[in-house]
């Protein structure tokens, strides 16, 4: 048998192992970042800063009982190392800063559902929430009017679920799961939907319905009542 040519074809299988070793880093951040942000709502957390600096300790360990607190600096009763490198594979990670529309402010126009999607990509929780509060509810709804763009809706539910819990932002909230409800292809969206992204979507109805607590006069004077969180549970099949 001529085995002229084989070395050509030969499996790079170091090539190979390394890729493998990278996707399930990745699949394991994924997860690892899904589950803090679930905890982050479970314990009602008071602040985007909060919320945010949770899901990125995700990746780190509570301290083992033997080791020495007052080797960290500065000393903190949190489970969560503070002391975390600000750098990780070259790309330094931001500090705690407060949420701000500096980075995704870009005049006054409104945006086509190409660019929505460009200046939502890059974004982490916090500022995708600010993002969709300056574009609006009713906005939003009308760039994913035609099509849903793959992958957005289950985004734009844990952005939302990060929401504080006032009648501003109960109303946006409200409003923009409404809005997105009208979509050509909003059921089709519906069952692409992730395991964790359903989780999170049924988190979101709960927690808007812990929000109508000393609220319901304010929110019904904006038609809002819970009634209308029932509808919107039966339209997102939860």
């Amino acid at each position: 048998m001529d085995m002229e040519g084989e070395d050509d074809e030969t499996i790079n299988f170091i090539a190979l192992e390394t890729e493998l070793h990278a996707a399930i880093e990745e699949d394991a951040k994924y997860w690892r970042e899904n589950d803090a942000k679930l905890k982050a709502v479970e314990q009602r957390v008071a602040t985007f800063d909060e919320f945010r600096d949770l899901v990125k300790a995700s990746h780190l360990k509570p301290l083992d009982r033997t080791e020495k607190l007052n080797s960290l600096q500065p000393k903190r009763s949190s489970i969560w190392n503070s002391l975390a490198p600000r750098k990780k594979q070259g790309v330094e990670m931001e500090t705690t800063q407060p949420c701000t529309l500096n980075m995704i402010q870009h005049g006054d126009s409104v945006p086509t559902t190409v660019e929505f999607v460009r200046r939502w990509r890059p974004l982490d929780i916090c500022d995708r929430l600010l993002l969709l509060k300056r574009t609006g509810a009713q906005t939003v709804g009308q760039l994913v009017k035609s099509e849903i763009p793959v992958g957005i809706l289950g985004e734009i539910l844990q952005a939302l679920l990060a929401f504080p819990s006032n009648t501003t932002d109960i109303v946006f909230v409200v409003r923009l799961l409404e809005a997105l409800t009208e979509a050509k292809r909003f059921n089709l969206s519906l069952q692409f939907l992730s395991s964790v992204e359903k989780a999170t979507c049924k988190q979101l109805m709960e927690k808007l319905n812990r929000s109508f607590q000393n609220r319901q006069q304010d929110l019904a004077e904006e038609g809002i009542t819970e009634w209308t969180v029932l509808e919107l549970k039966n339209k997102y099949k939860m």
